[in-house]
């Protein structure tokens, strides 16, 4: 879903409406960013973005609710609604709770690299090699396989 085009409109909307010329700007690579991005050359990182809306004093959130509103041919009243039923749903389930369980003293924990532990999966194997089965069995029983039952049933080998 590249928002390209999107987004080099909605820079150029926001910056002639709040009236800032590329030489208020700052740097001198935030006005070449800017001048690629708003005839839609090149892409950007969310920090960049993030580092473009403070530049134009414009709020991060509503500067991509209106890149995400000109894409899908939406009114961004309806996306920021949207998003907003759906930010609730995600919290009333406990989600901000998994995000803070994410960090540990303020620093984000780290995983593994590969795909991300399945706990599930995990505390299944776990379960039944407690109960004397062999990976084989565990393998039948739970429809994994073999090679995710090895790592599991590994790891606690070590530990």
């Amino acid at each position: 879903m590249s928002l390209k085009n999107e987004i080099a409109a909605t820079l150029r909307a926001v910056r002639q409406q709040k009236q800032v010329s590329y030489e208020n700007l700052g740097g001198g690579s935030m006005r070449t960013t800017i001048g690629y991005l708003e005839r839609a050359e090149a892409g950007v990182t969310l920090d960049k973005l993030a580092d473009i809306a403070r530049a134009l004093d414009f709020n991060l959130v509503t500067l991509i609710a209106l890149c995400v509103a000109s894409q899908e041919r939406l009114q961004a009243e309806t996306i920021l609604q949207d998003a907003t039923l759906e930010l609730q749903s995600f919290l009333a389930a406990g989600g901000a709770e998994l995000i803070q369980s994410q960090f540990e003293g303020g620093k984000l924990i780290q995983r593994v690299a590969g795909k991300p532990l399945k706990s599930q999966n995990r505390d299944a194997v776990l379960a039944l090699k407690a109960q004397g089965k062999t990976p084989a069995e565990v393998v039948k029983n739970l429809g994994l396989s073999r090679t995710t039952v090895n790592r599991y049933w590994q790891a606690t080998s070590t530990e």
